[in-house]
């Protein structure tokens, strides 16, 4: 993986996502919503050079000085490893208390599946818990930030919202071209977080990972076809490496197929017919085994390295 592009897209006047194709593993979206009194900054990036370099791009939309909220859709390092800078230089911090707690406790690399040069990626010493909507006046325009009611993607997930322009940034609710990952939340769950963001009657949705997209073309359901696909597959088998390899012929396109056989033994872990638990050692093995023999970057440790 060479180290991504960052491409903003002007999605209504003071309203810009910064994707970073393609998607894959600690490859995440950002975004701008400003005002003219205030911004709101949706996620940051993985390490410590990304994050200066989203820093420069964001401040060229800013006049100086303008006083800026970090609203964080979830605690993984690839959209929160930027905080403490932030807050360092007098920005707000906002998650869920169950996001804010793993930041803080952070920051979290898992070394047993990645090498990665990481820079300064301290998290920040606070963060302000979001427990219910919590509306922004930037300035000629609002913007929402809105807690997921239960677990998806993680146990503290949520969105933000600028209902003017019809734009949601979704966090890791969606992975558009690319595999989901479910080892830290519920898929049952987010299979119920995707309907609820249908509710929000978005025109464009602002993906964790993968390009910006319009309502008209589905995406929603396209990630739940996904998960319910998944249910089924598990109902009948916990042949963990057929599951991926059937998920891989069914979507050739979506990077980071490693992903599929974690998936399936989460969702047959969570299912309540089998009453088992996941077996996190298990599926860290599984993801490394699968990625070396599908040809992901490998160091010469086995571990999979990332060239951000």
């Amino acid at each position: 993986m060479s180290r991504p592009d960052l491409n903003p897209v002007a999605l209504h006047p003071g309203v810009i996502a910064f994707h970073q194709p393609p998607g894959g593993w600690f490859v995440s979206n950002a975004g701008l919503v400003a005002g003219r009194d205030a911004a709101l900054q949706v996620d940051t990036f993985a390490t410590e050079p990304l994050n200066r370099r989203l820093e420069t791009a964001i401040d060229a939309y800013l006049a100086p000085g303008t006083p800026r909220t970090v609203a964080l859709t979830h605690a993984h390092g690839d959209h929160a490893h930027g905080a403490g800078r932030l807050a360092a230089a007098g920005a707000t911090i906002l998650a869920t208390p169950p996001a804010a707690g793993e930041v803080l406790s952070g920051p979290h690399t898992y070394d047993m599946l990645f090498s990665c040069d990481w820079g300064a990626i301290d998290p920040p010493a606070d963060i302000s818990p979001v427990t219910e909507p919590k509306t922004l006046d930037l300035g000629g325009t609002s913007v929402a930030v809105v807690p997921v009611p239960g677990p998806a993607h993680t146990h503290g997930d949520l969105v933000v919202w600028h209902e003017e322009s019809g734009t949601l940034f979704t966090g890791d609710l969606l992975f558009l071209g690319v595999t989901p990952l479910a080892i830290s939340g519920s898929v049952a769950g987010w299979l119920e977080a995707l309907s609820w963001l249908e509710t929000f009657g978005a025109t464009t949705y602002v993906p964790g990972h993968g390009p910006v997209t319009a309502a008209t073309e589905n995406p929603v359901a396209d990630v739940r076809e996904y998960f319910e696909w998944l249910q089924e597959a598990v109902a009948g088998s916990a042949d963990y490496a057929a599951i991926e390899e059937a998920a891989r012929a069914r979507w050739p396109e979506w990077g980071a197929g490693e992903r599929h056989g974690v998936n399936a033994r989460i969702a047959y872990a969570q299912a309540q017919a089998h009453g088992t638990e996941l077996d996190f050692p298990a599926g860290v093995k599984d993801l490394l085994t699968s990625a070396a023999a599908h040809g992901e970057r490998m160091t010469e440790t086995g571990l999979i390295r990332l060239d951000i």
